[in-house]
């Protein structure tokens, strides 16, 4: 059986650079066919404060969507509240806005990791997805539907939904093509 298994790591020799010197040495020591070569290292611009700079712009990013999706459906319940003890469909639905909102906040307040965010992010998705099902009472016919979809298509609920599922689905893709590359460590002392 072969494989190609290609280890990286790094080694500090702790040798001291001349005095008159700035250039710092980065080579990769090769090794293939019990052969060792050293090769200079390209000199990139990402480093790893770059990537930490990317990632924390990423969380910025997703962040303020939760935000707009949260400030979006404020919007709707502002709206939709008054008509609310008209119909208890409605009323319902209002309900569900608000935990989202609640949900949020809650959230905002404690928050601690990434994750918090992406779900947030699947709970308005599923939001925006239940208020716009017809009630199995009234239908596609009904006075509360139309002035759902209306009211959805005014804050543009359905324009973000469409957007964050997208996004949700490629971060979710992504998410599968990492982790069916990570080499899994298994500890065998017990």
């Amino acid at each position: 059986m072969q494989s190609n298994v290609r280890f990286h790591f790094s080694l500090d020799f702790h040798v001291k650079q001349p005095a008159n010197s700035t250039e710092t040495i980065d080579k990769t020591i090769i090794v293939e066919d019990n052969k060792v070569s050293m090769v200079n290292n390209e000199v990139t611009t990402k480093s790893p404060i770059g990537q930490w700079t990317d990632q924390e712009q990423f969380n910025a990013v997703t962040l303020q969507k939760v935000i707009d999706t949260r400030s979006s459906v404020q919007q709707l319940n502002a709206e939709l509240s008054p008509l609310a003890g008209r119909s208890n469909d409605l009323a319902r639905r209002v309900k569900q806005s608000l935990r989202y909102v609640n949900d949020v906040d809650a959230n905002l307040e404690h928050l601690t990791s990434f994750g918090q965010l992406v779900e947030l992010l699947r709970k308005f998705v599923t939001l925006v997805d239940s208020l716009g099902e017809p009630s199995v009472a009234g239908g596609t016919r009904s006075l509360e539907y139309v002035l759902l979809k209306l009211a959805l298509e005014k804050y543009q609920l359905l324009r973000q939904r469409q957007e964050l599922g997208e996004l949700l689905e490629r971060a979710e893709s992504a998410w599968q093509r990492y982790r069916s590359t990570q080499v899994v460590l298994m500890d065998n002392s017990t």
